[in-house]
C-alpha cells in the first residue's frame, strides 16, 4: 500500500529553504552594496595601485621631454624646480614621491639658490658625490688630485633632482624617511616636509642641518606668497 503523502510537511520544508535563500539573497545584496559604495582599505589600495601604474605606462609612452631649467633670482630658481619636480613625478610612483618644498628647500640650500659652482658647472644642486674616480666630476678648489671623493657632473639640474630622490628612496641612511612617509601615506596625511626633513640627519655633517632646511623652506613659502 503506498505511503501517503505529508503534504504540509513538505510545503514547511521548502518554505524552510525559501527562507534560507531569500535570507543569503539579501546578505549578497547587502555585501554587494556595502563593498561598492565602501569598499574595504586593501581593495581601494589594490584599485589606486593599479590605476597608476596603468597612468604612469601612459606618460612613459607619451615621452615627456625634460622642462627648461633657466633663472636669474631665486622665485625664478623656486619655479624652475616646481616644473622639474613636475616632470619627475610624472613617472613616479605616489609612494616613492618627496615632497616639493623638502627637495626646494634643499637644492636651496645646498646650491646657493643654483649659483654655487657645483650648480653652475656640474649641474649638481644638492652636493652629491661619487667615489669613482672615471666618472664625471668636480674636484673643490684647489684640489687637484683625486682625494678619493669628487662632486658628480650632471648632463641636467633635473637630472640631479632626479638622482637625489632616487638616493632617498634607496639608500640606507634613509631607511627612517621611507618609513615616516609610508606612515603618512597610509594615514592618508599629507606629506609633511617640515617633519619629514627630520630624518636626513646623514645627509649632512652640519649639526643643525634640519633647523637650517626648515628656515629655507619658510623662506621659499614667503617668497612665494609675495610673488603670487
Amino acid at each position: 500500500m503506498p505511503q501517503k503523502i505529508n503534504t504540509k510537511k513538505i510545503i514547511d520544508k521548502s518554505w524552510f529553504y525559501t527562507k534560507i535563500l531569500f535570507g543569503l539573497m539579501i546578505i549578497s545584496a547587502i555585501a554587494f552594496g556595502y563593498g561598492t559604495f565602501k569598499p574595504n582599505n586593501i581593495a581601494i589600495k589594490n584599485v589606486t595601485q593599479q590605476t597608476e601604474e596603468f597612468y604612469l605606462q601612459k606618460i612613459q609612452d607619451l615621452d615627456l621631454r625634460e622642462p627648461e631649467f633657466s633663472y636669474i633670482n631665486d622665485i625664478q630658481f623656486v619655479r624652475a624646480m616646481h616644473k622639474c619636480i613636475d616632470y619627475v613625478n610624472f613617472t613616479t610612483p605616489k609612494k616613492f614621491r618627496v615632497p616639493y618644498e623638502m627637495i626646494i628647500g634643499q637644492a636651496a640650500l645646498e646650491s646657493g639658490w643654483g649659483k654655487s659652482r657645483f650648480a653652475t658647472e656640474g649641474n649638481n644642486l644638492f652636493g652629491i658625490r661619487t667615489w669613482t674616480e672615471t666618472e664625471p666630476h668636480l674636484l673643490l678648489m684647489g684640489v687637484e688630485k683625486w682625494p678619493g671623493w669628487g662632486v658628480r657632473i650632471f648632463a641636467s639640474k633635473c637630472d640631479s633632482v632626479k638622482e637625489y630622490i632616487r638616493i632617498l628612496n634607496t639608500h640606507p641612511a634613509y631607511k627612517e624617511f621611507r618609513e615616516l612617509r609610508q606612515s603618512m601615506i597610509d594615514q592618508n596625511r599629507q606629506l609633511d616636509s617640515i617633519v619629514l626633513i627630520k630624518t636626513l640627519d646623514k645627509f649632512s655633517t652640519t649639526p643643525d642641518y634640519d633647523q637650517r632646511v626648515i628656515r629655507m623652506i619658510k623662506r621659499i613659502r614667503k617668497l612665494e606668497e609675495d610673488n603670487k
